[in-house]
């Protein structure tokens, strides 16, 4: 476990309006507003978007399932900001629904604005916090702390070390697949 602490500094409520892209709009916002460390809270409407519902396969590094939505879907999520290496890294978690229907993932790439979505984002302050690369599961994941002082604590000890094996956490046992029909009717969703 990793934590940071910090301060709420600037509070911003955006509105995106019907036909922008809700995530290149958030990005250029808070870019243009020098936001390093924050959170988003969001709700509105998408008209289509694609988003990450899981992995295909529960294994580490992930291969990410894709699913496309489109027709006016009701959405509301959250977000986090952290300084990246090429600007602001903002990862949004949202669930949409439509006529029953609902999804929940990780928004990417796009993300269409319907009627309106409204967002309200909290920058942090005095945080030390970034989203790095992960070799071990090949995603940018956050990172807390001052990296300087970190890399000190890197360095070697004279003091034993553990083992590497006893550090690995134990793998998932593999768990009971869905009932056919189930499962069927959520593939059948997620294709769509």
């Amino acid at each position: 476990m990793q934590y940071a602490e910090g301060q709420i500094g600037r509070v911003f409520v955006v509105r995106i309006d019907d036909g922008e892209d809700f995530l290149v709009s958030m990005r250029r916002f808070i870019t243009d507003k020098d936001i390093q460390s924050g959170s988003v809270i969001f709700l509105g409407a998408l008209m289509n978007g694609r988003m990450v519902t899981g992995p295909e396969e529960p294994v580490i590094p992930p291969v990410p399932h894709f699913v496309m939505f489109e027709g006016g879907w009701e959405v509301f999520g959250v977000g986090t900001i952290y300084p990246g290496e090429d600007g602001p890294r903002l990862h949004y978690h949202a669930s949409v629904g439509r006529a029953g229907h609902a999804l929940t993932g990780c928004l990417r790439e796009k993300a269409t604005t319907y009627l309106i979505v409204e967002a309200v984002i909290l920058e942090f302050t005095g945080l030390q916090g970034r989203r790095e690369f992960d070799e071990h599961t090949q995603m940018n994941l956050p990172v807390f702390g001052n990296k300087e002082k970190e890399d000190e604590g890197k360095k070697p000890s004279k003091s034993p070390q553990t083992p590497p094996d006893s550090t690995k956490a134990p793998k998932p046992e593999p768990k009971d697949e869905m009932p056919t029909g189930l499962a069927d009717i959520i593939r059948d969703l997620t294709q769509r």
